[in-house]
């Protein structure tokens, strides 16, 4: 820009500056990007100019230019020494009108540098001029700058009120850029006060103006804030999609700040997902983009986050570091809460690893601040802290003691408490003391504690209290009901709170990753049931301490009438669809209702743990009774590491595998037969039937029981085995009725990790010359959701992936993306049999409560009557073979269950390792 030699020249220079800065369609709170940077850099030049002319009006020119572009730029700070030196220079010129003017952007400006009650003074001083001189166009801008002011102090009724006054100016004044601003603003008011449909629609109303007025920065924050209000609804996977592509564009346009709270953001929803992984490098980043822009407070909740992610990993150190780092940026603010919350983080990790004087003083501190606070549901989750670290500490007067300041603070409370932590340490107490009645009514306060709040739990300090321990209410009671009880009613008894146990288990999955599931039931109540939950989901994430004041009260009452509301709708629709209702409030079979649904030839032997026993109820037609004390449940996870090691020198090539064949087998064997003796042995006389049902529990859902050997033979040369994740899933599965006609439908992709697909199916649709066949490019995501709606049969021939991070992401491959086991809970899939004949497609992780997270739960929630899936990397030739032969049983008339075992054993006849014959199991109805 070439330099201005007399006065003219110079207005001429600052007349283009104003043109270029106006033209770049900025505003204040907007992401920084390339426009705002550029903004700057012409006004410094503006400065320079003005200086070296020394004028007064080209330096006010300067002064105004350098505060409106710095604040559009986020350098709030430094733009606040530029109003006040031009405001000041107008009022002395006696330029009110523009004084008046430049205080608007001066009062936002303020807000974003947390200088509230400085702008509410500007603000009146505006407002005067606007008032008396009728400009209702300025005084409109205000009322929106104010709007903010009021929101940041959370006055949102006042803000609400601002920002309705000025939306109405913009719309008389056609002014639709500035409309479209307002409505923002309003929608984020909307959302903070719980009335989430309009702030949606206020949301979609500003992304669909902005983008028709090419305001894209406007648009994207629409967007974004829209994204984060699906996260609060609990609609994860748009929530992730969304912050996903939004953070893309802000790293595009040079906003670290909003792509900084994109992850921050994302960081949340992993954690409460589980996928610390995927969490530790977000907030990670998180910190160091919050630490460069020197927003503390952001950086210190990313901090805080990081330790919580490292702490689910269990990197214990590294998790403390994480804590004493935010700590100490928190106690720099005197953020009061956030520096309780941390002691308790911090004794919590202390606790997980013996230092038991660190964690018991942590958390006695943690009480304190927030006895202070008078912040009742954490001073008790920091008394329930004390007293677990005085049981292990064996001082059980120090636990009664924190037990009894809990007990005053529950009979105080005005707020609803998840007091499950609470009743579990009452039982723990009560049992120490040998009084088993008082123990079993503590577990009992728990259990039904817990089931009442899951999604409150859900969203109670990202879980950090609630990492362990669920399953001890229900181990606990399963003992007590055995151990304490007469024979009958604490078989009956026990049995219903090892299916309960299961049960919870499949509402907390769910809850946690299917918010927008189908129902089988009338959609009008499915969807109120839907509603209500994403509105609870909001209503608990609001009533947490850390997303508002200390001193603002929670609508507890509306959080009330919400849950009734919603065990009204689950009653109601219960009676319509109980397979449905079953997913989403606690429903169990009980051993009579298991006994009257099993058929004459099947027998179920149902496994449980509880501490480190293993026990089995057997129960069919005529009879049922437990096994206790089978054997350790550390003996047997060792058992499984071994054989997992046997079953993985199959990856280490033919040449080797073939040369240690025999060694391999004999390995094997040893490991199989030693899991016989521990786990089938003592039960195997019990069973009278061909068909043996077996419900697995923790490990052992990983284990093959069809392939243990007694010796002499396998237990599939004796009986047809199936396997169900839970007695009432079995239950469900039999009662469903049958597919009607025969759709079967074959899908298959080929790839370097899977190259005899190709082969497999062709030998298949041999045996189905009518199937529809999905190959290659045709196997979409959308014709596999089509013809799921009603094929009889699915066979899927192609790479699957356990996903050991996150195992509702586990997945399987077609033609334009995975499959995972979260998008099968959005399936209609009711058919006879869907078969996976890829690697571990049948693998789960299976949580503390005996979740199994996989490809599994999502079929059978689909409709599925039963799955054919496999347990580890299969050997593509013999898993051909058994799969043709398996087919051709079927289509004789066998049961999928008698079929299976006929073509195990043909394969056996070419493939004497348990490796190629044994991989896959039955699932549900055999």
């Amino acid at each position: 820009m070439a330099k201005p030699t007399s006065e003219g020249d110079l207005q001429q220079t600052f007349d283009r500056i104003w043109s270029k800065i106006r033209g770049l369609n900025l505003y204040a709170g907007q992401p920084r990007n390339l426009a705002s940077a550029q903004s700057v850099s012409l006004a410094h030049h503006a400065l320079e100019l003005a200086t070296k002319s020394r004028s007064d009006r080209f330096l006010l020119e300067a002064w105004k230019m350098l505060a409106y572009s710095l604040t559009a730029n986020e350098q709030y700070e430094d733009s606040l020494v530029y109003y006040k030196s031009a405001i000041e220079q107008l009022e002395r010129l006696h330029e009110h009108e523009q004084a008046a003017r430049s205080r608007i952007g001066y009062v936002i400006a303020l807000a974003y540098a947390t200088r509230y009650r400085e702008g509410i003074e500007i603000a009146a001083q505006a407002e005067k001029w606007f008032t008396e001189n009728r400009d209702d166009a300025g005084r409109a801008r205000l009322l929106t700058n104010l709007g903010i002011v009021y929101a940041r102090l959370d006055d949102h009724a006042k803000a609400l009120e601002c920002y309705s006054t000025a939306a109405e100016i913009f719309e008389n004044h056609d002014d639709k850029p500035s409309a479209a601003q307002t409505y923002h603003n309003m929608a984020n008011i909307l959302g903070i006060l719980d009335r989430f449909e309009q702030a949606d629609e206020l949301y979609q109303r500003t992304q669909k103006l902005a983008e028709e007025l090419q305001l894209d920065e406007l648009a994207m924050q629409a967007s974004y804030n829209r994204a984060y209000l699906h996260h609060l609804r609990g609609r994860y996977s748009d929530a992730l999609y969304a912050f996903s592509r939004l953070r893309e564009r802000f790293r595009q346009v040079g906003s670290q700040r909003h792509h900084a709270l994109c992850d921050l953001d994302e960081t949340e929803i992993y954690l409460q997902l589980n996928l610390s992984n995927d969490a530790a490098i977000l907030a990670g980043r998180a910190v160091r983009e919050f630490g460069d822009l020197g927003l503390h407070h952001e950086q210190a909740k990313a901090t805080a986050f990081l330790g919580v992610a490292l702490m689910q990993l269990r990197r214990f150190a590294a998790a403390l570091d994480a804590f004493g780092k935010a700590q100490n940026m928190f106690e720099t603010e005197e953020n009061s809460y956030w520096i309780g919350l941390l002691d308790l983080y911090r004794a919590e990790v202390h606790l997980s690893v013996g230092r038991l004087w660190e964690a018991l003083a942590l958390a006695t501190q943690a009480n304190l601040v927030f006895e202070r606070l008078a912040i009742s549901s954490k001073r008790i989750a920091s008394l329930v802290l004390v007293g677990r670290v005085a049981m292990a500490l064996n001082d059980l007067a120090a636990a009664q003691t924190a037990v009894h300041q809990i007990s005053a603070l529950v009979a105080m409370a005005k707020t609803p408490l998840v007091l499950f932590p609470y009743y579990v340490l009452c039982g723990e107490i009560a049992e120490r003391e040998r009084k088993w009645n008082e123990a079993q009514h503590h577990f009992e306060q728990a259990a039904n504690d817990l089931e009442r709040h899951q999604a409150r739990i859900h969203h109670d300090d990202l879980r950090v209290t609630f990492l362990k321990g669920r399953h001890q209410p229900y181990d606990a009671l399963v003992r007590l009901s055995l151990d304490h009880m007469h024979r009958e009613d604490g078989l009956a008894l026990g049995y219903s709170w090892c299916e309960r146990a299961r049960s919870r288990g499949l509402v907390e999955l769910l809850s946690h990753y299917a918010p927008s599931m189908r129902g089988h039931a009338e959609q009008s109540l499915v969807m109120k049931i839907n509603r209500l939950r994403e509105e609870l989901n909001i209503y608990y994430a609001r009533s947490k301490p850390e997303s508002r004041p200390v001193t603002a009260q929670p609508n507890y009452e509306t959080i009330a009438i919400k849950e009734s509301e919603l065990a009204r709708t689950l009653r109601e629709i219960s009676g319509a669809d109980p397979e449905y209702a079953s997913l989403q409030q606690v429903s169990i079979a009980t051993i009579d209702s298991v006994r009257r649904i099993l058929p004459e030839t099947t027998t179920l032997v149902e496994y449980f743990t509880t501490g480190d026993e293993i026990l089995a109820f057997i129960v069919s037609r005529n009879a049922a009774r437990v096994v206790r004390k089978l054997c350790l449940a550390g003996r047997i996870l060792h058992l499984q590491e071994r054989l997992a090691f046997q079953i993985e020198k199959f990856l280490l090539g033919e040449e080797y595998v073939n040369a240690h064949s025999e060694q391999i087998l004999e390995s094997t064997q040893r490991r199989l037969r030693e899991l016989y003796r521990y786990l089938l042995a003592p039960v195997i006389g019990e069973i009278a039937t061909p068909h043996i049902a077996i419900v697995p529990h923790g490990t052992l859902h990983f284990l093959p029981f069809h392939a243990f050997f007694d010796g002499q033979q396998y237990v599939i040369d004796k009986f047809e085995i199936s396997y169900a994740p839970s007695a009432s899933v079995l239950k469900y599965c039999l009662e469903k009725p049958e597919v009607a006609g025969n759709r079967e439908v074959l899908i298959g992709i080929a790839d370097e990790k899977a190259p005899l697909v190709e082969e497999e199916l062709a030998k298949i649709s041999v045996l189905f010359p009518d199937a529809h066949v999905l190959r290659g490019e045709g196997a979409t995501r959308a014709a596999f959701v089509e013809e799921s709606k009603t094929a009889s049969l699915i066979h899927i021939a192609t790479h699957a992936i356990f996903r050991q991070d996150n195992p509702m992401f586990s997945s399987f491959k077609l033609a334009d993306g995975y499959f995972t086991a979260f998008d099968l809970f959005s399936l209609v899939c009711p058919a006879s049999l869907v078969t996976l004949s890829g690697c571990q497609s049948g693998m789960n992780e299976v949580t503390g409560s005996d979740d199994l997270l996989g490809l599994m739960r999502g079929f059978l929630y689909a409709g599925s009557q039963s799955l054919l899936l496999s347990l580890w990397n299969v050997n593509d030739e013999s898993t051909a073979a058994l799969m043709v032969n398996f087919y051709k049983e079927w289509q004789k008339g066998a049961s999928k269950a008698a079929a299976l075992r006929k073509a195990m054993l043909e394969v056996r006849r070419n493939h004497a390792n348990p490796f190629y014959w044994a991989p896959f199991l039955l699932v549900g109805n055999p």
